[in-house]
């Protein structure tokens, strides 16, 4: 279940619709706002054309305009250090997701729950999103493509 603030924020955009855009810009703040801070990332990746499973631990950093991880993977017994990093745009109707080259990657929209997709090349990526409240999401991917087969979960908790 959705933790108030995230209801409310919600809420506050519906409304905000009906009566006046120009509140919807501060509800828009208060959504993102409430992501903004250091979060402990936990990822499992199964590699399912190499009967593989690999783990992902390190911390994200979530700005208004930015989404930053760092940390270790272990593939095997190698352990090495990872990173990823995406933009984030806010407007009226939700979060555009995009590489730092500015193509996007993901639409969000406003919702607790979400479902995406992206194409890239001839893989394709589905993912589901899950925002319990404002200190934990989680993320599922799968990915399939002629040379990739994988899915992976991935927690996100806040941090202090």
């Amino acid at each position: 279940m959705p933790v108030p603030l995230i209801n409310s924020a919600l809420d506050t955009i519906g409304s905000a619709r009906d009566r006046n855009a120009g509140k919807l810009g501060v509800a828009m703040d208060r959504l993102a706002n409430s992501f903004v801070g250091s979060w402990q990332v936990r990822r499992t990746v199964v590699d399912h054309l190499n009967r593989a499973k690999h783990r992902f631990a390190g911390t994200a950093t979530v700005t208004e305009t930015l989404i930053s991880e760092r940390g270790e993977l272990q593939i095997g017994t190698a352990t090495v250090e990872a990173n990823r990093s995406y933009q984030l745009a806010m407007d009226d109707d939700g979060i555009s997701v995009r590489f730092l080259t500015g193509l996007e990657f993901v639409r969000l929209g406003l919702a607790p729950n979400q479902i995406a997709h992206h194409h890239c090349g001839s893989d394709m990526y589905r993912g589901k999103l899950l925002f319990r409240n404002t200190n934990f999401w989680i993320e599922f991917w799968r990915v399939n493509g002629p040379r990739k087969r994988y899915s992976s979960l991935t927690s996100y908790r806040r941090m202090g």
